[in-house]
């Protein structure tokens, strides 16, 4: 350390070309120094092209998340139920839905299912049943703002919450379940 103390403190020389011919020329803040000062390197140049696509501006996904706030709201106005509000894990739903090759003027069917998960996101919230037509185990994943999706009822509830948040484990109980038979449509007869 004593060595350190007699070395003069003056800066070091300025080499005599740096930076761009251009003096309003910046190279782009967020590549950062250490892009700078290996110009010539050749690893280097490959790395900043490969970081210049990836950074993805944050101003734009907050105005995607106000739009898809504000549709949200305003598809939850019409129809309340869309929400996920009114039903939770644990519940025996019945829904109604068109299947997708029929598209959203053809027939609907009702399944009738245990909700084992709910996922909040925006106009992407969707929620997962567990159900048995025909005695065979299937799982549904429904889109809650799907223009297939017509309507969900609550059949009934559980004595005790589940304290889960993802009721996952019912897939390997499924064959002790039992559900109620999805009520038919009115006017609509065997």
């Amino acid at each position: 350390w004593r060595a350190a103390a007699s070395v003069s403190t003056a800066p070091p020389p300025a080499p005599a070309d740096v930076g761009p011919t251009n003096p309003w020329a910046r190279p782009a803040p967020w590549l950062g120094a250490y892009y700078q000062l290996r110009q010539g390197d050749p690893a280097a140049m490959h790395n900043r092209e490969r970081r210049r696509g990836k950074a993805a501006p944050k101003r734009g996904r907050f105005i995607t998340q106000e739009v898809e706030r504000r549709e949200v709201a305003r598809r939850n106005v019409a129809e309340p139920w869309r929400d996920m509000k009114g039903f939770d894990r644990g519940d025996i739903l019945e829904v109604e839905h068109r299947p997708a090759d029929v598209g959203s003027d053809g027939p609907t069917e009702r399944v009738v299912g245990v909700c084992i998960a709910k996922h909040h996101r925006a106009l992407g919230s969707s929620f997962r049943l567990l159900c048995k037509p025909d005695d065979l185990p299937v799982e549904y994943q429904f889109a809650a703002y799907s223009p297939l999706l017509v309507s969900v009822d609550v059949r009934s509830r559980p004595r005790k919450r589940p304290r889960l948040s993802k009721l996952y484990y019912l897939r390997q109980r499924a064959s002790e379940l039992k559900f109620p038979e999805p009520r038919r449509p009115e006017g609509k007869r065997r």
